[in-house]
């Protein structure tokens, strides 16, 4: 266990990052309005906690401005739980206002604490840790979504938080920790299944003198599923007690998908979206004002930096004389590559939003990847100050633009 005294050097040294996350919320709270007191109508988690505390599955009534599926003529939250078994302890104290934006906000800060502590793991020199974790959290779209405890942006962040944990434990070796983590994550968003077999790559890595076979290690270290299957029962039965299926969460029955001709995933989706993961803001013709998309995606090489920087430093890697990816950076790139897949295959990129919302779930798990492939003395490092700034312009800017009140 860490002494108080290590805690707050630890603490010390988050300082300058914690706060400069701190006062791009600010700033983007000043422009957009989105200020922490405001009361949040999108309260879904609150709603469906707040419903089981009352002995009831269904909310029991029609929420018209909320993605409520609907069963049997009943109406149910259609998002994975985790976040309202989060909530339950607030509901007791908040009822369904519980303090929503003030835990994106929180979400924020921790994502800080484990993107350092991730560099920290990987990386000895010390002197960029400030910038690529500023990077991370400013310059790919996931600010924007902390402002508001929405209820998609309250699953994504905290989808974020647990991202980092778990692959931050995995390199530290501690599977058991890792592995709850990740179970909590798919609980938000359940597409970051996918990235299992990177942090068993990276856990099998940190394996002890001796544990040769994979099948005996395997057995060696069983008591690490344990929170994972206890976490997958309570979402199964949920999902079995709530629509006979425990793979469905509810998202097949939104009205939005029960119309949609090919329904929620197909691949007939897939060239549309990836159209939009490259187009450009438009300009408009009678202004000349530049606006930002507000459904789909855009720009992915401006707006999201991060998944161009991984791909360069993979590139890099297997054209460099001798160069050899690694087990896990290759199980990275597989997991990404499925993830992003299945992104592609729904129906939409988001709706009403700035940024490309869908691949800030990878974006934990890319970062890693990026750190892990750099050298210990990287030109890279010295090009991470204007990317930061760049990321961070386009990103603040984008959200301005999109959320301003006052325009």
């Amino acid at each position: 266990m860490k002494t108080v005294k290590a805690l707050l050097r630890e603490l010390r040294e988050d300082a300058p990052v914690l706060l400069s996350v701190a006062a791009l919320c600010g700033v983007g709270m000043a422009f957009t309005g989105m200020w922490p007191t405001k009361d949040n109508p999108y309260n879904t988690y609150a709603l469906q906690a707040q419903a089981w505390l009352s002995g009831r599955l269904d909310l029991g009534q029609d929420v018209p401005w909320l993605e409520l599926a609907v069963y049997h003529g009943r109406y149910y939250v259609s998002f994975p739980p985790f976040p309202s078994f989060v909530l339950l302890p607030l509901c007791l104290i908040w009822g369904v206002h519980t303090p929503d934006h003030f835990i994106t906000l929180a979400l924020a800060a921790v994502s800080a604490v484990y993107a350092l502590r991730l560099y920290r793991a990987i990386r000895r020199d010390r002197r960029c840790e400030g910038v690529w974790a500023l990077f991370l959290l400013a310059g790919n779209g996931f600010l924007n979504l902390c402002l508001q405890g929405w209820v998609w942006h309250m699953a994504q962040a905290m989808c974020f938080a647990l991202s980092l944990m778990s692959v931050y434990y995995a390199l530290c070796g501690r599977g058991g920790a890792s592995l709850a983590c990740w179970a909590c994550a798919i609980g938000c968003r359940p597409m970051v299944a996918a990235y299992l077999p990177f942090l068993a790559a990276l856990l099998w890595q940190r394996r002890a003198d001796g544990e040769t076979r994979f099948g005996a290690w395997i057995r060696a270290h069983l008591r690490w599923g344990l929170a994972p299957l206890l976490l997958a029962a309570a979402y199964m039965g949920l999902n079995a007690a709530r629509f006979g299926n425990p793979l469905e969460f509810g998202h097949d029955y939104l009205p939005e998908f029960t119309r949609a001709e090919l329904g929620q995933f197909h691949i007939g989706y897939f060239l549309g979206n990836l159209r939009e993961l490259f187009r450009l803001p438009e300009v408009d013709a009678q202004t000349g004002a530049l606006r930002f998309y507000t459904f789909g995606a855009q720009a992915v090489w401006a707006i999201t930096p991060m998944t161009a920087v991984f791909a360069l430093l993979c590139l890099r890697r297997v054209f460099r004389r001798g160069g050899r990816p690694g087990a896990p950076i290759v199980l990275l790139i597989l997991s990404s590559s499925l993830h992003l897949f299945v992104i592609l295959c729904h129906r939409t990129l988001g709706g009403w939003q700035f940024g490309n919302r869908y691949l800030v779930d990878m974006l934990p798990y890319l970062f890693c990847g990026a750190l892990l492939l750099l050298r210990e003395e990287d030109p890279l490092d010295r090009l991470m100050a204007p990317i930061l700034c760049g990321g961070a312009l386009v990103n603040l800017v984008g959200m301005i633009a999109t959320y301003n009140h006052w325009i």
